[in-house]
């Protein structure tokens, strides 16, 4: 497995568990919860200072020393940038969502929805789902870079 592949997967977890602290801080029966501000700005610079610290582990457990170094060849580029692609088209897609649900919410504010939908009037709703857009493109950019290098 290469350091890539490694680092790879290190990333796919490290969200996960990331964005499970994120979850389990911002909602309740997967319902999100409304906060107050001081909460969740710590939540806010706790995910931060994990994801930078999670980002940073990669260097220190598979050094370049090992003889299988970091650097990356035409192929390990080409991945990466298929991964850039998904990452970017997973972003587009949910605040695409997010917005066509504000739209329609406005729009036909006299109707009930079948589905429990989102409060997307809440700062704290508002938060968590666009918190969760950039872990899913993230989750989304790891998985299309293990799938490349598995096959």
């Amino acid at each position: 497995m290469s350091t890539h592949e490694k680092a790879a997967w290190w990333a796919l977890a490290s969200a996960l568990l990331i964005w499970a602290y994120l979850t389990m801080r911002m909602t309740d029966g997967w319902q999100v919860v409304e906060l107050p501000p001081r909460i969740a700005i710590s939540t806010y610079v706790t995910v931060v200072v994990m994801a930078i610290v999670a980002a940073s582990a990669p260097a220190v457990l598979w050094p370049a020393s090992k003889g299988d170094g970091p650097e990356m060849d035409e192929r390990d580029r080409a991945i990466d940038a298929a991964g850039d692609r998904w990452e970017g088209y997973v972003v587009i897609a949910v605040v695409n969502v997010i917005v066509v649900q504000i739209l329609a919410s406005s729009a036909y504010a006299d109707r009930v929805p079948s589905v429990a939908l989102p409060d997307l009037r809440s700062t704290t709703t508002l938060v968590f789902l666009l918190i969760s857009a950039l872990f899913a493109a993230h989750v989304a950019k790891q998985l299309v870079i293990i799938w490349h290098y598995r096959r």
